[in-house]
């Protein structure tokens, strides 16, 4: 009587308080464990005549009672600006702090009522259940014998491929592994067959395939292929090939670990759970649940106070041990939050539903996947940063700057990269705990707006950067002597021009882009950039034709560093080259800056090839042609001298003849052709053979002379007696005599000049 009371009035509470329509003012929830256990109460009530009879009175009777009145609350008008900011916190915290207690005290309300979800094991019948227990332990024993034959026929396969795998690389044990792995699915496969074929054809009916017999073959397959997953990668009884860094008796000690609760946890939820669904009650079945889920957490406990020691001295040695720092005491102690967490689960697993359980486990399953992932991103950005970037000696020898470049930017965008991992890491963890909804931010405008603009601009300065470091990389390349190519002062100054330029090109367009994207209306910017450079072209006319013209120069490949120029009346050696002057050094060492604008004519004395020019001034007394083999026997003679030959092109002295006639000589020409910039060596060294073969063959070079005629008389020269004449040809006819002239004092004659004219 006492059991139909507490059952009869467990019904009408459950009724009153959440079957009656109005009375909740929230969403609906899942139902507690208390509320399940009172609606299955209410369920036998219904199945009970006289319990129904009762229900139906008790209801009647309180229909019938008069409503006690309601006690009308003052409607309080609270306006925003009365209570201020401080009385909107104290509010909002308020409300926070009642939640919290309202939230703390339901749960411990729940907790105390757990009990009461094992009561439906009691009240259950397990007569149709013991009659099927038979034919599934049967099915069971079948198919599990069908597939331990299948591996007690590739053990020997399994062996030798294991010891093949131990003399392989990585790659090759990796292959073996997903062999064997694909065999152990294979055998699954066959066993599951043979099971359903036994349970159509033996067992019940015969192509009625039972609900506890299906139940139990998709459950074996879950099982054995997460085992067959753990086995290749723990691989227990293979040291050499396991992908994991354990020793035999950890491996083992894991399999076992893994073996027993796959199958705890598998064959409740997925075999157990619904067989006493379907054959005992819906509360029997939760209480079922319950057992497997607080049996796997148990479980899990004992492997964290296990494993503990190990696998926080893994964890120091990844993360280093720093005195004082936060995180090697989070590795330390990372079991407490663990164990903490664990209890918890114990808490929900008695008095939450299912749904609400396993949803908590996959949020947390979220945060710990997100955690690690970002943990090992950041861990390994930081290395990178720390470490900066090597590239290989071949590399750095060809292009000296690009290591300097890239650590210069990567580590500064590996920096943004790991602050935003982990604004992203903190966002999911929100947003997995129900504080933020990160699905709603990135669909609302804001939200894609950001995202968008984010993606967009890091995009933009990867592109921009890439560019410019192809650009420079390439320029610093082809500059670099060691390539096997010889490298011109024009090409250089182009080339570096061209990176200026390009690297302006591409600031500016990445810097419009970016602003861009930020909002900001670049139209503006445009403008006023088009009006600045009107006004620096109208004020800087000079300095544009200056560049204008240097860049046409410098295409045309007019000058060179080290040619010898003649520019706006300068002539000397090109010192340095810019792409708005030129900056010579003539032969008395006077440095002269010359801008292209003043350039009309540019004379380069090292273009291809050189002439040595040579005009020798003999008497007029002299013949040609002796003159002509003195020449060249002095450029024969030239050529015997090795420092000087290698800069003659050709072999020939180019003999041009008499020149002209000058006041007091004879001017005989020949040229050299030479190497660009050795003409006047060239020139030297003849000049200086040529004197000697004329002392040697006494050919007069005449020098500056004073001559006094007098009447009558020979001219005799000041100096001493003049070399005797040669004999001349007598003359056809003669002149009548001509009158002396007048006698002119000393005095009124000129000394000649330095070319020997009197």
């Amino acid at each position: 009587m006492t059991a139909a009371l507490a059952r009869f009035f467990a019904a009408a509470l459950l009724f009153v308080f959440v079957a009656l329509p109005g009375q909740a003012q929230e969403p609906a929830q899942p139902p507690s464990a208390a509320e399940s256990a009172a609606i299955d109460t209410l369920i036998e009530v219904l199945k009970d005549d006289q319990a129904r009879q009762g229900l139906i009175e008790q209801l009647e009777k309180r229909a019938g009672e008069t409503p006690a009145a309601v006690e009308q609350q003052p409607a309080t008008s609270t306006q925003g600006d009365a209570v201020g900011l401080g009385g909107r916190v104290a509010e909002f915290t308020q409300s926070s702090v009642e939640t919290v207690a309202n939230s703390a005290k339901q749960f411990w309300r729940d907790l105390l009522r757990a009990p009461e979800t094992f009561s439906a094991l009691a009240r259950g019948d397990y007569g149709q259940l013991a009659s099927l227990l038979l034919d599934l332990v049967v099915l069971v024993a079948v198919t599990y014998a069908i597939f331990l034959l299948g591996r007690l026929g590739l053990e020997r396969f399994r062996r030798m491929l294991n010891r093949r795998a131990e003399k392989a690389r990585w790659w090759g044990k990796l292959l073996a592994a997903f062999v064997v792995f694909c065999s152990d699915l294979i055998l699954i496969l066959i066993a599951w067959g043979g099971g359903t074929l036994f349970a159509l054809t033996v067992i019940g009916d015969t192509g009625r395939l039972p609900f506890q017999d299906t139940l139990f073959l998709n459950a074996f397959v879950v099982v054995e292929a997460l085992l067959a997953l753990v086995g290749a990668v723990l691989s227990p009884r293979h040291t050499k090939v396991r992908a994991v860094p354990l020793d035999d008796q950890q491996a083992s000690a894991l399999d076992r670990w893994f073996r027993f609760t796959l199958l705890v946890a598998v064959y409740c939820q997925l075999l157990l759970v619904p067989v006493f669904n379907r054959f005992v009650s819906i509360g029997a079945g939760r209480a079922v649940s319950v057992i497997g889920y607080m049996l796997l957490l148990a479980l899990i406990v004992n492997l964290v106070l296990r494993w503990r020691d190990d696998i926080t001295n893994s964890l120091v040695r990844l993360s280093g041990d720093k005195p004082g720092a936060l995180m090697p005491f989070l590795v330390r102690y990372w079991h407490v939050p663990v164990l903490a967490y664990l209890i918890v689960l114990f808490g929900m697993a008695l008095i939450q539903p299912e749904h609400v359980l396993i949803g908590s486990v996959l949020t947390t399953f979220k945060i710990v996947v997100a955690v690690a992932i970002g943990l090992g991103a950041a861990q390994l950005l930081s290395k990178v940063i720390l470490s900066g970037v090597k590239l290989p000696a071949n590399v750095s020898g060809r292009i000296p700057l690009l290591e300097q470049r890239l650590n210069a930017f990567v580590p500064h965008a590996l920096t943004a990269l790991r602050l935003l991992i982990v604004i992203t890491i903190a966002a999911i963890i929100l947003d997995a705990i129900g504080l933020f909804s990160l699905t709603e931010w990135l669909d609302s405008e804001f939200g894609s707006r950001v995202a968008n603009s984010t993606i967009t601009i890091a995009l933009i300065l990867l592109i921009a950067f890439a560019s410019w470091l192809t650009l420079s990389s390439w320029v610093d390349y082809r500059l670099q002597p060691g390539n096997g190519t010889i490298v011109k002062a024009r090409q250089r100054t182009l080339m570096v021009l061209m990176r200026n330029a390009v690297t302006v090109t591409i600031l500016a367009m990445a810097a419009m882009l970016t602003l861009s994207e930020l909002g900001i209306n670049i139209a503006p910017l445009l403008a006023s950039a088009g009006v600045v450079g009107l006004a620096i072209g109208f004020g800087a006319q000079k300095l544009v034709q200056d560049i204008i013209t240097g860049i046409f120069i410098q295409v045309e490949g007019a000058i060179d560093v080290g040619d010898v120029v003649n520019i706006a009346g300068v002539s000397g050696s090109v010192e340095r080259l810019t792409i708005r002057s030129a900056s010579l050094r003539d032969v008395n060492g006077v440095y002269h800056v010359i801008p292209f604008s003043s350039v009309d004519t540019v004379s380069n004395f090292m273009r291809g090839y050189a002439f040595a020019l040579c005009d020798m001034s003999v008497a007029y007394r002299e013949d040609v042609g002796e003159v002509k083999d003195a020449m060249i026997a002095a450029f024969e003679r030239l050529k015997q001298d090795p420092s000087v030959a290698i800069d003659i092109v050709g072999g020939e002295l180019e003999w041009m003849g008499l020149d002209r006639f000058a006041d007091s000589a004879m001017v005989l020409r020949a040229r050299i052709k030479t190497l660009p910039g050795r003409q006047w060596a060239v020139n030297r060294a003849y000049n200086s053979l040529v004197k000697a073969e004329f002392d040697e063959r006494g050919i007069e070079i005449p020098m500056p002379r004073r001559t006094i005629q007098v009447q009558n008389q020979e001219t005799v020269p000041e100096d001493g007696p003049a070399k005797p004449a040669r004999k001349r040809r007598p003359r056809k006819a003669q002149a009548p005599a001509q009158p002396a002239p007048p006698e002119i004092p000393d005095s009124d004659y000129d000394d000649g000049d330095a070319d020997g004219r009197a």
